[in-house]
Order: C-alpha cells, then sequence, then structure tokens
C-alpha cells in the first residue's frame, strides 16, 4: 500500500473515531425539527414515522429489528429525513449506546410509542399468571420510557419544542375499566405508565420540558387484532394525523391530564 492510500485511510478513520469511540450520529437537516420515535416498524409507529416526514421533520425511527422492518426500511429508502436505528426499550444497554451516539443533537419530541399487549392473553389471566411475562410488558410499556428519557432528557432540553409523549390508552382508565380482566398486565402498565409520566412532568416542568400523555384511540393494528376487538377501527394513518396535531399544540402550561386522540380527556 503506497503512503498517499495509507494517509487516505488514516484521514478517513480520523473522521469516524473522536476519542476512541464512534462519532456521534446527526439528522439529515439540523435545520428542521426532529422527533425521536420508538416502536417504529408497524401500526402506529409506522403511521407516525410517515406522517412527521411528511411535515418536513427529521425522524429518528427507532425498533427492535431493524433488517425485519421491511416497510420502515422501504420507507427510509424514499425519504432521507428518515433515519432507522435499532432499540430494544427494554435493553438499558443499548439505549445508553444509541443515547450515546446522539449525544448533543437536539430532540424536539421524543415519543414513547413502543408498547406490548402481552401474548398469549391467557398467562396474563387469573388463574395462568406468568411472572415472566409482567416482567417482559412492565419493563416494555414502563420501565423502558421512564429509563429512555432519563437518558435522553438533555437532547430534550436542547430543543426548541421540549416535549416528551407517553403513549396511554383507555385501558388504564380506572374509570373507564368496568368489568373488564382479560388484560391484567397490559392495563396496570398503562396505569403504571400514567403515574410514571406525570411525575416525570413533575421533575422536568421547571426545566421548560411539557411532558404528555396522548392515546391513540382504537386503530387497527396487529395490537388490536391480538385483543380480540373486533368493533369499529381507526386507520393507522387517520391516528397518526390526530396525533400529530396534539403534539404540536401542547404547551408548557398543559396539565399533563391523558388526552385522547379525539382531544378528549381520559378520566383517571
Amino acid at each position: 500500500m503506497n503512503i498517499l492510500a495509507r494517509s487516505l485511510i488514516a484521514c478517513l478513520l480520523s473522521l469516524l473515531v473522536v476519542g476512541g469511540s464512534v462519532q456521534a450520529a446527526g439528522v439529515r437537516e439540523p435545520e428542521s425539527p426532529t422527533i425521536f420515535l420508538t416502536g417504529s416498524n408497524r401500526g402506529i409507529g409506522l403511521a407516525l414515522t410517515r406522517e412527521y416526514a411528511a411535515q418536513g421533520w427529521n425522524v429518528i425511527a427507532t425498533c427492535r429489528t431493524p433488517k425485519k422492518a421491511d416497510g420502515l426500511r422501504a420507507l427510509a429508502a424514499a425519504n432521507p429525513k428518515i433515519i432507522v436505528e435499532q432499540l430494544d426499550v427494554t435493553d438499558v444497554r443499548q439505549i445508553e449506546k444509541l443515547a450515546s451516539r446522539y449525544r448533543g443533537v437536539p430532540i424536539d419530541v421524543l415519543f414513547h410509542n413502543a408498547a406490548w399487549l402481552g401474548t398469549p392473553l391467557e398467562d396474563q389471566q387469573f388463574g395462568k399468571l406468568d411472572q415472566k411475562l409482567f416482567d417482559e410488558v412492565m419493563n416494555t410499556n414502563v420501565y423502558g420510557p421512564l429509563k429512555l428519557s432519563e437518558a435522553l432528557v438533555a437532547n430534550v432540553e436542547a430543543s426548541k419544542q421540549k416535549k416528551i409523549i407517553g403513549m396511554t390508552s383507555g385501558l388504564g382508565s380506572l374509570t373507564l375499566m368496568g368489568r373488564m380482566s382479560r388484560f391484567y398486565y397490559y392495563q396496570m402498565s398503562k396505569v403504571a405508565l400514567n403515574m410514571g409520566m406525570r411525575a416525570l412532568r413533575n421533575d422536568l416542568q421547571g426545566r421548560g420540558v411539557t411532558v404528555a400523555l396522548l392515546a391513540p384511540g382504537m386503530v387497527d393494528t396487529d395490537l388490536l387484532e391480538d385483543s380480540g376487538y373486533s368493533g369499529k377501527a381507526l386507520t393507522p394513518a387517520e391516528s397518526a394525523a390526530g396525533l400529530y396535531k396534539l403534539v404540536a399544540a401542547l404547551t408548557p402550561q398543559d396539565k399533563g391530564v391523558p388526552v385522547n386522540v379525539d382531544g378528549k380527556p381520559i378520566p383517571w
């Protein structure tokens, strides 16, 4: 290898490596607002990715297994403002590693969309309560959003909009649950998420960060199908469009009450 070739390689490596670690990631257009979204590979998450990209946002679209996310990868290939990243929200090391890569990148909206209903459903019903399934549902739906918020709060603070969104559900409402008892773990996880996001709101309010709880409504997704629901439902695109408007309208003066996609408050 000649001296010129070796010099060129050394130069390229110096651009990729800073202080012994991989150089921090960045967004395509820093002047545009940026959303960091979990669970972007399908359903509402994929629709939110499409909606925000169409509105001119940079989208950091994360999911557990990007190589299997054909729809997301195709969307990203057609839109350079979408960056696909691997992230399992139950894996603290992955959270910390990805947060390190995006250190210093302002994130206007951190949207916790990833969630798991918890299947098989019989393993979260009285008489067959499975501890492993409980841990998996709670880690995905509750601990993951809190830990990711902790890891990326500096990015959110550095942005113009400073918003953190937790995706809740009417199934987390004690008032609305009625006689339902099919989804012990999922319902418990949404109640816990509501409380966690409310506590986070109290912690971050003095730092200019708005924390909100939004519900997507009944949406035609794999999660809804797994639940056994067969009634009328929104399309993911309809839900995403409604959620986009709700997020855009949020202000620091909002009280953190859970709100459905139609704009109506969800009772605790």
